[in-house]
């Protein structure tokens, strides 16, 4: 048994409007069109759907069952044709997010080589920057999402919480503080701390704490990129306060990290979305790995 998914339009057309002549305009057909497609459909079934006068088309009893029918396989169709093409769209596109560095480094490398598996003529471009550049890249949709730390009172902005990040010393290893079991921020008012540029989501951290602690330090170097801050650590110039994962990043073996412990030091990193902007289904499916990498 064949029955077009044209014929069932045709049927429930005629049945909803109550006419033929207005079930042909609604389907741009021509009156014997539409008669033909009824017909069909009724030879098909081998029962009558409408009983017909000069005036007016009823339903028949058997038709007034059919009708929920018809309008569900209908309905499956099309959410079958939405999703082939959904599929489809999928094949090629773009997607675009941004991140702070050291989740780039650390964890955007194999979600990307799943996602590229996944769809392998889809293009992802990674704006990678500060904390404060990731937010602006978000807050003005030019990013689908993001990764970063919580954007704080933004009503425009959505978090989803993805691990807390512990601070620690990074400190060379020939340097006497490695061998610190713990340390407190105070004990590092005369080490040659090296610091991150003034736009550094994680120095206005370390300024904030420090002027609630009064812990009075000085910055003897001072680099813009934390994977800069890192490999100054390595070479012996100097100590820097980093979060756990910018040394599983850019870490070397050289370098060895000490518990921080008055007072304790984290932040939590996570998705920041905006909040009236919906995401592309490129976007969902990367926003969903981002998310499973971490769980």
């Amino acid at each position: 048994m064949k029955i077009e998914n044209s014929e069932l339009e045709a049927f429930v057309a005629v049945a909803e409007l109550g006419t033929f002549h207005r079930a042909a305009e609604k389907l741009h057909l021509t009156q014997p069109g539409l008669s033909r497609r009824i017909q069909k459909l009724e030879q098909t079934l081998g029962v009558e759907l409408f009983q017909r006068t000069t005036r007016s088309v009823t339903l028949t009893g058997v038709g007034r069952q059919f009708l929920p029918m018809a309008r569900e396989q209908i309905a499956q169709l099309g959410m079958m044709l939405s999703s082939i093409q959904e599929i489809a769209q999928k094949r090629y596109g773009k997607v675009r997010l941004s991140s702070i560095p050291t989740v780039v480094a650390q964890t955007l490398p194999d979600v990307l080589r799943h996602y590229s598996d996944k769809y392998p003529q889809v293009a992802v471009q990674i704006l990678d920057g500060n904390h404060d550049f990731v937010l602006s890249q978000v807050r003005a949709g030019i990013a689908e999402f993001g990764v970063s730390l919580h954007p704080g009172d933004d009503d425009d902005l959505l978090f989803e919480p993805l691990f807390t990040d512990r601070y620690v010393l990074a400190v060379h290893e020939d340097d006497p503080l490695a061998r610190a079991d713990a340390i407190t921020l105070g004990e590092l008012r005369h080490a040659k701390l090296i610091i991150g540029g003034r736009d550094s989501g994680n120095r206005l951290l370390l300024e904030m704490l420090m002027g609630q602690e009064a812990v009075r330090t000085r910055w003897f170097y001072e680099v813009e990129h934390i994977s800069c801050v890192a490999a100054l650590v390595a070479a012996g110039v100097g100590c820097a306060i980093l979060p756990e994962s910018a040394l599983r990043a850019y870490g070397s073996p050289e370098v060895r990290t000490v518990p921080i412990a008055s007072p304790t030091i984290d932040r939590t990193v996570g998705i920041v979305r905006h909040r009236t902007i919906s995401m592309s289904s490129f976007a969902s499916d990367l926003h969903a790995l981002v998310k499973a990498a971490f769980a």
